[in-house]
């Protein structure tokens, strides 16, 4: 299983944690989950990929370790 890294942003006073695996230089490729889901699904697709990759996969505000909304979703 390859490594990830979690890093936390904020956008529009929301914490969002961002998921990355592979190197800092690598090509990037940016994952973004469906509904109900978290970025921490897409572990077997980059454990399949073959060669040298950066994934970045952010999950969605409200869904695993991002922040949920405190009011309506706009």
């Amino acid at each position: 299983m390859k490594s990830f890294h979690s890093e936390f942003v904020t956008l529009r006073e929301r914490r969002y944690n961002v998921r990355i695996w592979g190197d800092h230089d690598a090509p990037t490729l940016f994952f973004l989950h469906g509904w109900g889901d978290v970025s921490a699904s897409f572990q077997f697709v980059v454990d399949a990929l073959q060669g040298n990759w950066r994934i970045i996969a952010p999950d969605w505000r409200g869904f695993g370790q991002s922040q949920w909304n405190e009011g309506a979703y706009w």
